[in-house]
């Protein structure tokens, strides 16, 4: 069998060639082998699922009879990244070409869901407008890809035994970098030992300190003096047993989720100064001692900072949208760079915050 789109539907082209007329006709196989420049062997073999198109000419087919490319695949819902390059009438060469990354990184997404490990967070959002999509569509394809879904759960039943760690009692829940099972998570995470495990004793942290609420409200349900607040104790310790439940797989598809679109050290050090800088911003031309212009490009298509020109003087400025990143990660950011300073919160915090209430005292009388 030719190569080609292994999911191209015969029966569709079929369908498509007796019910849809073109310019005013509807055409014989022979007729769409002349539109196409092809045999009419060629066009039946297509119908007959006996020869598989290429992308170009399933491009060529979709245009011919006016209807989407997906229509023509057997995967309708094209949750894969390859349907949408046939999608896009783009061979791997041409798609890696367009995306500007190698052929053989390209392959990896298509084939096994990964991004460059040096992607500078660029990538997702030059597939979407490669493949003339919203880069939502891109992540959904990664996060469904067969592959994508076993490493996952490869990562979430290792996470689920580092958990176990922190139910042990006057033991520190910690993973060394040494520890064999960190050497199995490292690889699913595409980080080095080292950073592996500052990222998961972080997420260990966090775990214990769910256990503790737990206790806590235990002790609030069990002490309570009413009834009515040993149903809001209880209500509260239920809500935190779902989220003591679910840390392992929550824990893993956030770990995965910020690790995929995470910045580049030169990206973090500028949006840290930015957010550093708040409203008032940086001047675009001091900017090259924390970031390349590159850097500063990728981070505007990102939307987390854009520049403006005040005077006779351009600024960078952090969008609101990447003030959001800032808080959201910066612990995990410390984790993944630690050598980048901490942002100062005080600094970046909403500039347009409200006056605070003034509350005037109540003099008794006589005392003024």
């Amino acid at each position: 069998m030719a190569r080609g789109a292994v999911d191209f539907d015969g029966d569709a082209l079929r369908f498509a060639r007796l019910t849809r007329a073109v310019d005013g006709e509807f055409l014989s196989a022979d007729a769409v082998a002349k539109r196409l420049g092809t045999s009419k062997s060629r066009v039946l073999a297509y119908e007959n699922n006996i020869s598989k198109p290429d992308p170009r000419r399933i491009a060529e087919i979709s245009a011919l009879f006016d209807i989407p490319a997906r229509e023509l695949r057997r995967k309708r819902a094209l949750a894969d990244i390859q349907g949408l390059r046939c999608q896009a009438g783009l061979t791997i060469a041409q798609a890696a070409d367009e995306v500007g990354i190698s052929r053989s990184g390209y392959t990896n997404i298509e084939r096994f869901a990964r991004l460059p490990v040096r992607d500078d967070g660029t990538v997702r959002m030059d597939l979407a407008r490669v493949f003339g999509v919203n880069p939502a569509v891109i992540d959904r394809a990664l996060l469904r890809h067969p592959v994508a879904v076993e490493r996952l759960a490869e990562l979430t039943d290792h996470l689920g035994v580092v958990f176990q760690r922190a139910h042990l009692e006057h033991r520190l829940a910690v993973i060394d970098a040494d520890d064999p099972l960190l050497q199995l998570i490292a690889p699913l995470l595409q980080r080095s030992p080292g950073v592996a495990c500052r990222l998961l004793n972080a997420e260990l942290d966090t775990y214990r300190e769910l256990l503790r609420d737990r206790a806590r409200m235990e002790v609030d349900e069990a002490f309570a003096q009413t009834e009515s607040d040993a149903e809001r104790a209880r209500e509260r310790r239920t809500r935190i047993e779902f989220h003591v439940k679910n840390a392992a797989p929550t824990a893993a598809r956030s770990l995965h989720r910020f690790l995929s679109e995470a910045m580049n050290v030169r990206q973090w050090r500028l949006m840290v100064a930015l957010a550093n800088a708040g409203i008032d911003g940086i001047v675009l031309a001091s900017t090259s001692r924390y970031a390349s212009a590159e850097d500063i490009e990728a981070l505007r298509i990102r939307q987390y900072a854009t520049v403006v020109q005040r005077g006779d003087q351009m600024y960078a400025v952090a969008t609101h949208e990447g003030l959001a990143i800032v808080r959201k990660h910066y612990s995990r950011y410390g984790r993944l760079y630690p050598r980048v300073p901490t942002p100062s919160l005080s600094h970046y915090r909403d500039q347009r915050r409200r006056p605070r209430a003034v509350v005037r005292p109540e003099w008794a009388t006589g005392e003024r």
